[in-house]
């Protein structure tokens, strides 16, 4: 809680009321209370006076709401103006409460209150859109993929290029078993919410080895070559998620930034008692500012392929979720061929946990 008043008595009451269940900033200027308030964001609530020197703190309020970082946070004006005309003004540059000079402590302590509930409950609410945005994903971004599978190879069968049925149906069985596993998994994540999802041992091979005959359409279209050396690990992990939203979107992102004629590079060993796989292109890499918000559900972006491939950009932070609920982590290490024309591409190392 942050508290912006210029008179130090008015601080000390404050303090003494609020300091034992609270964590509290305290600021005596506007320009003060507007640095404190960008750099603190689990910021819960304001106690805001209004009259101040240099900077009231109607300007204050104003500027707080113009500010994406901090337009958000509940203010509660503390005013010895009582007048209807300057509280109608104050919520009208967005104050959500006010509480009149010299006030009484049992209504000031009521009114954070509620207003620390509310803030409470709009993060919750926040919290579940993200869940169901990330399960909206899953749906549209790997099931999607395997429809792609099933369609590509239908129009190479259509289009009488040689290609049999026979030719492509273990392909296309796997894009279908994993598309309906992957809605399975979407009600599942539902449940996970209260239990946890179901992990169990699952073989690090047989996953990759699905994931990459998924991938086989894609791979030869580009003629990108496939060098793995990965042992027989086991690993603590959900197999539709590893093999779809991890292990998938990882090799989608691979082909889509390689060039034609390019390779992929996987292995997998035991390092420091965890499972550690790799998975790198020789790619164009990836520029500093889009590493840095890969993994941001908020802030995706999608980059087109080497190819002109597009994508939705919500690949990485599908991965990074489900390794994350493994118990797991991802670094990503990327050289742009523009700066390091002999030495380029993206690498995606995964530590898992090994089953007992």
């Amino acid at each position: 809680m942050l508290i912006v008043d210029d008179t130090p008595a008015n601080i000390q009451i404050l303090v003494g009321l609020l300091q034992a269940d609270h964590e509290l900033k305290v600021a005596t200027r506007g320009e003060q209370a507007l640095k404190i308030a960008e750099q603190t964001p689990q910021l819960d609530l304001i106690l805001l006076d209004v009259m101040m020197p240099e900077m009231d703190g109607y300007e204050v309020c104003q500027r707080l709401r113009a500010a994406e970082a901090t337009r958000d946070i509940p203010i509660i004006f503390l005013t010895a103006k009582s007048e209807v005309d300057d509280i109608v003004r104050g919520f009208d540059l967005g104050a959500n409460d006010y509480v009149v000079k010299p006030f009484r402590a049992p209504e000031l302590l009521a009114r954070v209150r509620t207003h620390l509930l509310v803030r409470a409950q709009q993060r919750e609410i926040a919290e579940k859109n993200l869940e169901l945005r990330e399960i909206l994903q899953i749906v549209s971004h790997d099931v999607a993929n395997h429809l792609g599978v099933m369609s590509m190879n239908l129009e190479l069968i259509a289009m009488g290029s040689g290609i049999t049925f026979e030719k492509v149906q273990p392909r296309m069985a796997a894009a279908v078993r994993n598309g309906i596993a992957l809605t399975t998994l979407v009600r599942d994540l539902r449940r996970a919410e209260e239990k946890g999802l179901m992990l169990q041992t699952v073989s690090l091979t047989a996953a990759l080895d699905e994931a990459l005959l998924l991938a086989e359409g894609r791979l030869q279209d580009k003629k990108v070559t496939v060098s793995k050396q990965v042992s027989d690990l086991k690993v603590v992990a959900e197999p539709v998620a590893l093999t779809n939203s991890v292990f998938g979107n990882i090799l989608s992102n691979a082909i889509k930034f390689s060039h034609p004629g390019g390779s992929i590079d996987i292995s997998a060993a035991v390092e420091n008692g965890q499972a550690c796989i790799r998975l790198r292109d020789h790619g164009i890499g990836m520029p500093p500012a889009v590493l840095a918000k890969l993994f941001d559900v908020s802030k995706s972006h999608s980059r087109k392929g080497t190819s002109g491939e597009s994508g939705t950009g919500f690949g990485m932070p599908v991965m990074k979720k489900f390794v994350t609920m493994f118990g797991g982590t991802v670094e990503v290490t990327a050289r742009e061929s523009t700066t390091h024309p002999d030495d380029h591409g993206t690498e995606f190392a995964l530590r898992l946990k090994l089953a007992p």
